[in-house]
């Protein structure tokens, strides 16, 4: 059987996925914002919720909990966050914003709508629901195949 991966629904959004991310990180460092795009997930998240829990954050952000552990700690680091040990579970850990992670809100959100822009440039709302819908279909497919 001959695979053709230009016509590959599985190629092209893992292709998608890497240009927008590289579009996204060229973006953040022309504003000279010292962050990544899967950092800025995670600050995504705080922002509406401040003192989510690491696995919380983990099951969001579609990443297993080693990957976005290490993504905190890098956060941690950079004092864009802090962890603290839950009061009623010491195994847990909850993550809240400092100061810093606020100051940079505003420019990471223009970083991302100029993203958005470009990649939907000639895209109309009722098409961009479509793809939503499909996307989100695909997602489903391939969660509950995963679990």
């Amino acid at each position: 059987m001959k695979i053709d991966l230009d016509k590959s629904v599985n190629h092209r959004i893992a292709m998608i996925a890497v240009s927008l991310k590289r579009q996204v990180f060229r973006l953040i460092a022309e504003n000279k914002l010292d962050i990544t795009p899967d950092q800025w997930v995670i600050l995504y998240y705080l922002w509406e919720e401040d003192g989510l829990p690491v696995g919380l954050i983990a099951t969001k952000t579609r990443k297993d909990f080693a990957n976005a552990t290490r993504i905190i700690d890098k956060l941690v680091h950079q004092k864009y966050v802090e962890k603290r040990k839950s009061q009623t579970d010491s195994r847990v850990s909850h993550i809240y914003l400092l100061k810093r992670a606020n100051d940079i809100k505003e420019s990471i959100h223009k970083c991302w709508e100029e993203s958005t822009e470009i990649a939907m440039k000639g895209i109309d709302e009722p098409e961009k629901l479509v793809l939503l819908n499909l996307l989100d279909r695909i997602e489903n497919n391939v969660l509950a195949k995963n679990r």
